[in-house]
């Protein structure tokens, strides 16, 4: 069995005499402690990150496109951090899907999750009363074939919760801000129930953007 561990990291534990951007952002391991495999993401960050412990890591410094050094955790073990890329990144079965939130109206953000994959971006759209969070388990199962997102709608769960801007339109018009922020090419929309309205928003005002619709039990 695999498992995945996360760290937060600030760039300055890191040192070796790098500014932090030259080495912010995701990398990656694989740790072999018998009986079972873990797998570690560090995200570098470039200001002061948190949940990491400096005591716990030793690391030698840049080799090339890698981070040499030895992650010491009750045993010491000797990882090759290596820069994540947007498919290794990926979680596996079980992991957490990656998060970010995406600006779509002045002081209005929409939380994404990103389940991984490969091949033509998917994006599930949840019905009324959930978050994007309902497809964790669906997601999983789109990945070997799929590049899998979600969103969830202005409202709900941990998106903004503005007074106005629930119309179908306008709802589309949010779907469509994050498929632009994440240059996303002709994905297909998945929508539930209520995310029915937002399909019908955008294909039938924009059918270049996407590549089809499904509609689940949806509006």
């Amino acid at each position: 069995m695999t498992k995945i561990l996360w760290i937060a990291a600030p760039a300055m534990l890191f040192g070796c005499g790098l500014y932090a951007q030259d080495i912010a952002g995701d990398w990656q391991a694989t740790l072999k402690p018998a009986p079972t495999e873990l797998r570690m993401i560090v995200q570098i960050a470039k200001t002061d990150g948190v949940g990491f412990n400096p005591q716990a890591a030793a690391f030698g410094g840049i080799a090339g496109t890698s981070i040499i050094g030895t992650w010491t955790q009750g045993l010491p073990l000797p990882p090759e951090l290596r820069r994540a890329t947007e498919e290794t990144a990926s979680p596996l079965d079980g992991g957490s899907p990656r998060v970010e939130f995406v600006n779509v109206e002045a002081e209005v953000k929409l939380e994404v999750l990103d389940w991984g994959g490969t091949g033509r971006p998917v994006v599930l759209l949840a019905g009324l009363g959930d978050d994007a969070h309902e497809f964790d388990k669906f997601a999983r199962k789109l990945t070997p074939s799929y590049h899998v997102y979600g969103i969830t709608r202005r409202g709900f769960g941990a998106s903004s919760v503005p007074v106005a801007g629930y119309s179908a339109d306008r709802l589309g018009d949010d779907v469509l801000a994050v498929l632009n922020a994440l240059k996303l090419n002709h994905p297909v929309l998945v929508g539930h129930s209520l995310a029915g309205e937002e399909l019908s928003s955008v294909g039938s005002r924009h059918p270049d953007k996407v590549a089809g619709l499904i509609y689940l039990d949806a509006a």
